[in-house]
């Protein structure tokens, strides 16, 4: 974790970093000429989807159950329907096997989910059911706190996925999933990852706005619907023949591994011409409860830092070793054994240490931890490191996991947070930052006043991500 000084400047390389978008949104003839590239040029005799008939259909009826279930209650939920140039362009985009949004021009006029995972067979209705099930997390806004612009509260790590499935004027959507052999997912290798691709149109996840209008269900319906209602969804009839399909024309490659792994993402956006706000934040620490154990959490190298809530000092969850703990162990009662944290909670550091034979019990800080005599996969806790830094200071000046450091980032680390949106200019504050794999270009851009350079052939230094911290 690094502490960024405020009086940031506008200047520097941003290698990779993901964050709030503010993009202006052209004209509907744009976007109409953007998706016509995804189209095919001329029917073909057995076209390839990216998607089975019977996933498109499960996706999207459990995308209008969902909608229409919502609570409270939506007054202006639309009924959504399937598009076959946002199929194409999520197909596409998943085709790349890039575990990131894009492409960047697309998303000026689309909203994205994402999901990946690597195993055992499983719908990609899990993938949209778990998305919404982030409303768990989600405090709905009520009017009179929308003046003019509504506060975006989420106790989880993210509510973005549920905000887009939700969202109210969202009509239109089209998924792809595509088998990856080799999928670079947080600096972590999964070999044949199925990568699920959603895109929606209109886009959702306004900040500043609520997700949609709460009310007497099709009560705010636009006129365009002429009164329609169906499950609680404004829903006007479709008046158009749709060609017949068999399922010849709805080929899709899957994965048979054995175990199982899956991820979600998505970005948030800004609406412009709106007055400037701090954009949500993407963030590396994992939120988690005194009962959350090694073994259940940490699925990826990422899996590496936590925050613990207070008061798990008489929590009953069993911690398991001295030093080392075993992986079933509650991570923040380990880390309150071993003196990292105190009852008040905080962030932890920890690190998978491989298989050890046994595991010896002690009292430690008020914990007492329990032995077990049978080989188990370990892990170690640490205190969260926290570097102060000036404006100039670059990853490759701190860089600790490449040698030479000529293999390291070089763009500054306090310019690149501000451009992702990470902390405010005038503030400053901390960030983390995410090491990764160089990518093969570098588009720049210009976010949160601060301009980014383009570099499209990279020498040897690697790429690293930054992510806000939870305080």
């Amino acid at each position: 974790m690094r502490r960024v000084p405020p009086g940031v400047l506008p200047l520097g390389l941003v290698l990779l970093a993901w964050g709030a978008q503010g993009l202006f949104l052209p004209n509907a003839t744009h976007w109409e000429q953007l998706l016509a590239k995804y189209r095919q040029d001329a029917p073909h005799a057995r076209a390839r989807r990216a998607i089975s008939r019977a996933d498109r259909e499960e996706i999207l009826m459990l995308h209008n159950k969902l909608r229409g279930q919502v609570q409270p209650a939506a007054s202006n939920m639309e009924y959504m329907t399937w598009d076959e140039e946002l199929e194409r362009s999520a197909a596409s985009w998943a085709q790349q096997c890039l575990w990131e949004h894009g492409p960047s021009s697309l998303l000026v006029f689309v909203g994205q989910n994402l999901a990946v995972h690597w195993g055992r067979y499983r719908s990609p209705a899990m993938h949209v059911q778990a998305w919404y099930d982030e409303v768990k997390d989600f405090i709905f806004p009520q009017p009179h706190e929308c003046s003019p612009w509504c506060p975006e509260r989420c106790l989880g790590p993210t509510c973005a996925h549920y905000t887009q499935v939700v969202w109210a004027t969202t009509n239109k959507m089209g998924c792809a999933v595509n088998t990856c052999r080799r999928m670079d997912v947080w600096g972590s290798i999964w070999e044949n990852a199925v990568y699920l691709v959603c895109n929606y149109s209109p886009k959702g996840n306004w900040i500043g706005e609520a997700p949609y209008k709460a009310g007497p269900p099709c009560s705010a319906c636009p006129p365009s619907y002429g009164g329609g209602c169906w499950n609680n969804l404004c829903y006007k009839e479709e008046t158009q023949d749709r060609q017949p399909e068999t399922d010849e024309t709805n080929e899709v490659e899957t994965a048979s591994i054995p175990g199982e792994r899956y991820v979600w993402e998505q970005p948030r956006v800004t609406r412009p011409m709106k007055p400037e706000r701090t954009a949500a934040g993407s963030y590396m620490t994992q939120v988690i409860q005194c009962d959350t154990k090694m073994k259940d959490r940490c699925q990826g190298s990422t899996c590496n830092r936590y925050h613990c809530p207070a008061g798990c000092l008489h929590d009953k969850t069993k911690i398991f070793g001295s030093l080392f703990y075993e992986s079933s162990s509650s991570i923040c009662r380990a880390a309150l054994h071993h003196g990292v944290l105190n009852d008040t909670g905080g962030l932890v550091d920890v690190t998978r240490n491989g298989r050890k034979p046994f595991f010896v019990k002690s009292q430690k800080h008020g914990v007492e931890s329990l032995s077990k005599y049978k080989p188990s996969g370990s892990f170690l806790v640490s205190k969260v490191k926290v570097q102060d830094l000036d404006c100039h200071t670059t990853v490759a000046q701190l860089c600790p996991f490449e040698k030479p450091m000529s293999h390291c980032p070089s763009s500054g680390i306090c310019r690149a947070a501000v451009h992702a949106g990470a902390v405010v200019d005038e503030l400053g504050g901390y960030v983390d930052v995410m090491p990764v794999d160089k990518k093969k270009s570098y588009a720049g851009s210009l976010r949160n006043g601060v301009q980014s350079e383009s570099l499209s052939a990279p020498g040897d230094g690697k790429a690293f991500r930054i992510f806000a911290v939870r305080q």
